[in-house]
């Protein structure tokens, strides 16, 4: 039986590649689950630097499978739940993966798959890439994208998307503020694999706390509070060993001991 998720690492990269290419990479219950295990088993791996996020076929991700949600009626209430839970799961998993992640988008990111692209801290697109809040359409809820919708566009631009329903082009998606970068299809694997290199040159106890720290601070007022929280860590930071490493390197005009 061919997984629904594959990974491999390369020099650093870890790509998690969603393998449903016949149904255009939608997620259902088992690809849920096998997304929160490879990100576990990536997040635990030394080796992995940085997480590339792609998709096999002719999409990125269509969102949720229809054939699996059309099951649910003859379930019961805990068992939907269930279900809903597990997608829910998978895209908070990419969310709180403690390494720098990229989404490489090609093909279509459709309702839940918008929700596994913004999970990522970074989205490079194809330029023929084709995106959409589109479940309105379909009577349902994107409910998997809207916490990571909301934290790029703001609520308004989400109401509006997730309402609206319609498909649009990488070039809007742009200018939204849903991906990062738009590239020729033919320089997409080149574009994404320079990044990782770019991001592999920070330090690992940095980033991950820059992704910690970064959600805990957006829901802080912006007073002393925030303040404190900050000092506190910016202290401890200073003295540990990356950064004394880090310093180091710097006066001596080295690569620090972390750069692969």
């Amino acid at each position: 039986m061919t997984s629904s998720v594959t990974t491999r690492i390369e020099n650093g990269m870890a790509t998690l590649t969603l393998n449903r290419p016949k149904e255009m990479n939608a997620l259902d219950a088992e690809t849920a689950r096998a997304i929160v295990d490879a990100v576990e088993g990536l997040a635990a791996d030394d080796a992995v630097r940085v997480l590339v996020v792609a998709g096999e076929g002719p999409a990125f991700s269509a969102g949720g499978d229809f054939n699996w949600v059309l099951t649910w009626p003859n379930q019961d209430a805990i068992t939907r739940r269930v279900g809903a839970d597990a997608v829910m799961g998978a895209v908070q998993a990419i969310y709180d993966f403690p390494k720098p992640s990229i989404a490489r988008v090609h093909g279509a990111a459709v309702g839940g798959g918008i929700g596994v692209m913004l999970a990522c801290d970074f989205a490079i697109a194809a330029t023929g890439a084709r995106f959409g809040l589109t479940s309105v359409r379909n009577g349902l809820l994107a409910g998997i994208a809207i916490p990571v919708l909301i934290q790029a566009v703001g609520p308004r631009v989400a109401r509006q998307l997730l309402m609206h329903g319609g498909l649009f082009d990488a070039a809007t998606a742009l200018r939204l503020g849903l991906v990062d970068q738009v590239v020729e299809a033919d320089v997409l694997d080149v574009t994404v694999a320079t990044l990782a290199d770019e991001l592999k040159l920070g330090a690992p106890s940095v980033q991950a706390l820059v992704k910690k720290l970064v959600t805990k601070i957006s829901a802080m007022p912006h007073d002393q509070t925030a303040a404190d929280f900050l000092g506190e860590h910016v202290a401890h930071q200073c003295v540990t060993d990356q950064a004394l490493e880090g310093m180091s390197a710097f006066l001596e005009k080295r690569k620090p001991k972390w750069v692969i």
